[in-house]
């Protein structure tokens, strides 16, 4: 599968955090929904691949203690600090029941962002596009 750098359609979150010469290879918006009793809102959050780095705005889990936090995140991780990418499964209890939840976890040299992700199939998706992106760079 070829590259294809995205010029446009981009939100401007996105645009106006690029460097100058840096190009967008892969973006994709993230639902992170609310549990069981909730209003149930969406709230889009977003990953983009670039030719230098990893940019995400989203909810990640952070551990305090033996409780699992989610807590709103904009941030980005140059390829030159990440070891590796994985696509973890796990169950959570959300609200009234349990569900199957997938995480793109990307290890850094400052420790390890767990974002969430709909599906394990897009985690494989992000990981192949990083793959080819981190070995052209």
């Amino acid at each position: 599968m070829a590259l294809t750098e995205i010029v446009s359609g981009l939100p401007m979150e996105v645009t106006y955090q690029l460097m100058d010469t840096e190009k967008v290879y892969y973006f994709s918006f993230i639902a992170f929904k609310g549990g069981c009793g909730s209003s149930g809102q969406h709230q889009n959050y977003w990953l983009a691949l670039t030719d230098r780095r990893v940019m995400y705005k989203t909810k990640v889990s952070e551990l305090k203690g033996k409780l699992e936090n989610f807590v709103e995140k904009d941030g980005d991780l140059p390829f030159d600090k990440i070891s590796f990418i994985e696509v973890s499964e796990g169950q959570e209890v959300k609200g009234c029941s349990a569900q199957k939840t997938f995480q793109l976890r990307i290890s850094t040299s400052g420790g390890t962002i767990a974002i969430p992700i709909p599906t394990k199939e897009k985690g494989y998706e992000i990981r192949k596009i990083y793959s080819e992106l981190s070995h052209k760079a």
